[in-house]
């Protein structure tokens, strides 16, 4: 009997998809970058390696928030308590402190989880509606 390989750690699911295609993009890339660095840790990549998915996470993460800022800017939704929940996110994701070696992988992932699956559904799909309603797919 052949055991199959591990599937993503986070796979692209439809009620993930807001509706606004650059932001879905930008979701699925950040959704991604997760599955490679929980499949690092799972494999037990070298931590430089893990250090260096972390940081391509953070920078999509930033600009898939200057990306959600600008288009709210744009179409004069308000700004204040997303853009918090931006800052307080990527303040999360750059202080990120669980340990990234086998003993971390069961904290990491719901982290991970957590933290992009959350701010879809939470902050962004109200935001994406607005934008919708105004237009923008």
């Amino acid at each position: 009997m052949k055991l199959q390989p591990p599937g993503p750690f986070l796979e692209w699911h439809e009620r993930y998809v807001v509706g606004v295609a650059i932001i879905d993009g930008q979701h699925r890339e950040m959704l991604d970058l997760v599955n490679r660095l929980f499949a690092g840790l799972q494999a037990g990549r070298d931590r430089d390696e893990l250090v260096e998915t972390l940081r391509e996470l953070v920078r999509a993460t930033e600009h898939n928030f200057a990306t959600e800022e600008r288009l709210m800017q744009e179409h004069g939704l308000a700004l204040g308590q997303h853009q918090e929940e931006h800052r307080r996110m990527l303040e999360a994701i750059q202080r990120f402190d669980v340990p990234l070696d086998a003993a971390g992988l069961g904290a990491t992932g719901r982290f991970l989880r957590e933290w992009l699956l959350g701010h879809i559904d939470e902050d962004d799909r109200p935001f994406a509606e607005q934008l919708r309603a105004r237009g923008v797919t």
